[in-house]
């Protein structure tokens, strides 16, 4: 089941964003420290990958790719952004949406 669910890459994509999705929205949610630093990593890469995915597959993303790039340097855990726990909050939602949307709008490449 795991193989058909990977087979394309476009699958994978989606995979990605609903994991990042699903993952977001549990950083509302009370956490240890470490799951918003881990949260941070998986988010960075997730972005860049799919921004590099959906730049890859042409079309008329251009401004999905520059979002995704943005939540890429948002979530970026080298240089972190230190902001209070309410503003992650609205972070971690738009990242949902934004990578929901992602998810969706790329649904049939």
């Amino acid at each position: 089941m795991l193989k058909t669910m990977l087979s394309t890459p476009a699958s994978v994509f989606r995979l990605v964003c609903v994991a990042v999705v699903i993952l977001s929205l549990l950083a509302v949610l009370p956490w240890p420290y470490g799951y918003y630093q881990l949260l941070r990593v998986i988010v960075f890469f997730a972005a860049v990958y799919c921004a590099m995915y959906v730049r890859s597959t042409g079309g008329d993303g251009k401004s999905l790719v520059w979002s995704l790039f943005a939540a890429a340097l948002i979530f970026n855990p080298f240089l972190p952004i230190h902001l209070p726990r309410e503003i992650w909050a609205i972070f971690n939602i738009a990242a949902a949406g934004l990578f929901g949307f992602a998810a969706y709008r790329t649904n049939g490449k």
